[in-house]
């Protein structure tokens, strides 16, 4: 009997015959067709954006771009880590950023590109820089960026007289006024089991950022009371049912329950309100946004940088190093940005693709002094920070100890950051 572990090593092997295989031998290729792989092709599916962005590569620079997509992230983890190493790998591969590039540079199979980010480096921010600096290098290039709030229902809240809450408290009473209601006021999962941490993050967050920033690197603890109220917050949310069911797909529910005005509100990135609401049918004029504040009243938002890296291995370095290059220029960063209608990294770039939403969204972190945290996914190191995923996905389920769930968890940190 095969057990998930051996599925995953199975089909991550799978996975790997199916990477775009390369003449073998030491030296680079002359060939001007550079590889990509993305995890992208699920929902939402970003592969038509990469074909689209090939199309423009080769009109710009003359270099075709050969994509391939894979629509589990587990395969297409597994993938990644085994074909670096090797003559088979991709020249550019999507990522997530934080630890999970980390996690990479520690092998050795990653090329620096630190070089294109000093020829622009009038066009990206300090912050943004220093977000992917690691010891020094940096590897990867930032393709585009998006923010995690809360859509709600603009329907749904004016039935309700429902205003947009300006403190944790105010959006605390408006769950409960939704729910008094008969309307579920916000979706939680555990399908798919990345969706787990959404609920922590947005918790953390507007409890203390500081407090989610030290327990994601391991400079404070699980166990300390600031740490376990959030859990007991957490809880109490729950056992109130101010959640959809654990069962409840985030890409197929979520957005019919929304549309259906059976669910008020969604946490989610500013990347799912085209492809998962708007293109499924949900007008834009129904749509509604607010960040969450903290509980102490400051302005915050949580980010989710989008990488693409590149592939020390790769037969095609010299192209493609001119293709970051490229995606990196003003021009091209914002055509990679448009495809999926995110938020463009260079500063230079032309940002008027954005709708009226992004745009206020835009205008409301850059003048609203925004304390900006990493997404979950990419703010713990990548091994540990699965570990504790799945403990968030069993206290979703059985929610019945805070205390107990925060020492599972921090014996978990303690064995990694020992």
């Amino acid at each position: 009997m095969f057990t998930k572990t051996k599925w995953l090593c199975l089909a991550g092997i799978l996975a790997l015959l199916a990477l775009p295989v390369f003449a073998a031998g030491g030296k680079q290729q002359a060939s001007t067709t550079v590889t990509i792989i993305h995890d992208k092709t699920g929902a939402p599916d970003f592969h038509p954006y990469f074909l689209k962005a090939g199309d423009e590569l080769k009109a710009a620079t003359g270099i075709s771009l050969e994509a391939s997509g894979y629509p589990s992230t587990d395969v297409y983890t597994a993938a990644v880590r085994s074909a670096l190493p090797t003559s088979s790998t991709p020249d550019l591969f999507t990522w997530w950023a934080g630890a999970w590039i980390q996690d990479l540079a520690k092998t050795g199979n990653l090329a620096p590109v630190t070089a294109i980010w000093d020829k622009y480096k009038d066009s990206y921010s300090k912050g943004v820089r220093d977000s992917f600096t690691l010891d020094g290098q940096l590897y990867a290039l930032p393709w585009s960026m998006e923010y995690w709030l809360v859509y709600y229902n603009k329907d749904v809240y004016s039935q309700l007289g429902l205003s947009v809450p300006q403190t944790w408290d105010d959006f605390l009473a408006n769950c409960q006024k939704i729910k008094d209601a008969g309307i579920t006021p916000l979706n939680q999962t555990i399908v798919d089991e990345w969706p787990a941490f959404i609920t922590f993050e947005e918790i953390a967050a507007s409890i203390d950022p500081d407090l989610y920033n030290g327990l994601c690197t391991g400079k404070r603890k699980f166990t300390e009371p600031q740490a376990i109220e959030i859990f007991t917050i957490w809880k109490s949310m729950i056992d109130k049912g101010y959640f959809t069911d654990p069962s409840t797909n985030y890409f197929s529910d979520v957005p019919r329950l929304f549309g259906d005005k059976q669910l008020a509100m969604i946490i989610g990135g500013t990347w799912f309100v085209k492809s998962n609401l708007i293109d499924l049918g949900v007008p834009e004029s129904n749509i509604g946004w607010f960040f969450l504040k903290t509980r102490d009243g400051r302005n915050r938002a949580i980010l989710e940088p989008s990488p693409i890296l590149v592939a020390k291995n790769s037969k095609n370095l010299d192209a493609a190093m001119k293709v970051v290059d490229y995606w990196m220029s003003p021009e091209g960063n914002n055509f990679l940005s448009k495809q999926v209608g995110g938020f463009p990294v260079n500063s230079k770039a032309d940002a008027s693709y954005l709708t009226p939403m992004k745009q206020d969204i835009l205008k409301t972190v850059n003048t609203g002094n925004f304390t900006l945290v990493t997404r979950f996914w990419e703010n713990m190191p990548t091994q540990l920070m699965l570990q504790v995923n799945q403990k968030f996905q069993e206290f979703i389920v059985n929610p019945a100890s805070p205390e107990g769930v925060c020492a599972d968890i921090q014996k978990l940190c303690d064995a990694y950051f020992k």
